[in-house]
């Protein structure tokens, strides 16, 4: 039993509960210590019980997962947090992540990719669903959330980005073409076309209107200009 990961499951759905207990109770590597429906009942359940990991909800009533999150963050308690969601919502994925979480995976995730989910963020690695889009942001920020005592802020998407591809992002924001820009930075346009390719995967974006408007929000939300961030990616 020294090996078992003890688990806690946070979720207002009786079935979805009661499904993944009977999965999880099927296999010998894991127990489960409880159930909660609500925000209250699994912050005293986190907080009694001590599980190794919580699988949480993201909308678990009343205040969804973020409080849930930053509290486990705040009191230093040692359970990791791999989050559920129906949906691969870009901006809940980021936040989830820079709230503490460890995982993130999809309520239509295969059993034996939760079983794999599971151990991962137990063995305190970070692990996110493919399917859900943002992976590598999600690794990211998550990882950087484990060394950070920062809690509460709001994500900026331009963390996730290396700094050419804050350079180039930042020219395409200026309307300029792929040539102009290999020319401006001393890189060939194929290498351009790479770091669009990287940038749009990252930010889950499909085009440069996209990228430039996510710039300027980025820039009106944080107050800090792209010089500031290039600064701090140097």
């Amino acid at each position: 039993m020294e090996s078992t990961t003890k688990l806690a499951i946070a979720d207002p759905n009786t079935l979805l509960r009661e499904g993944v207990k009977r999965l999880l109770d099927d296999a010998k590597d894991f127990l489960v210590l409880g159930e909660a429906t609500n925000d209250v009942e699994t912050m005293d359940l986190v907080e009694q019980a001590k599980p190794d990991v919580l699988l949480l909800d993201h909308d678990i009533p009343k205040l969804k997962a973020i409080p849930i999150l930053l509290a486990i963050k705040e009191q230093n308690l040692p359970t990791k947090v791999l989050i559920l969601n129906l949906l691969p919502d870009q901006s809940q994925i980021l936040n989830c992540a820079r709230a503490g979480a460890r995982g993130y995976v999809l309520k239509s995730t295969p059993s034996a990719t939760l079983a794999e989910a599971i151990t991962e963020v137990s063995r305190g690695r970070i692990w996110v669903d493919r399917n859900a889009g943002c992976a590598d942001a999600f690794a990211l920020l998550a990882q950087r959330a484990k060394t950070s005592n920062e809690i509460g802020e709001e994500i900026n998407p331009l963390d996730v980005l290396s700094r050419r591809e804050l350079e180039v992002l930042n020219l395409v924001a200026r309307g300029v073409k792929n040539d102009e820009i290999a020319k401006k930075l001393s890189i060939a346009v194929p290498t351009v076309k790479n770091h669009l390719t990287h940038v749009f995967g990252k930010l889950n974006i499909e085009n440069r209107t996209q990228g430039a408007l996510l710039l300027m929000q980025a820039r009106s939300r944080t107050g800090q200009d792209f010089f500031a961030h290039l600064a701090r990616t140097a």
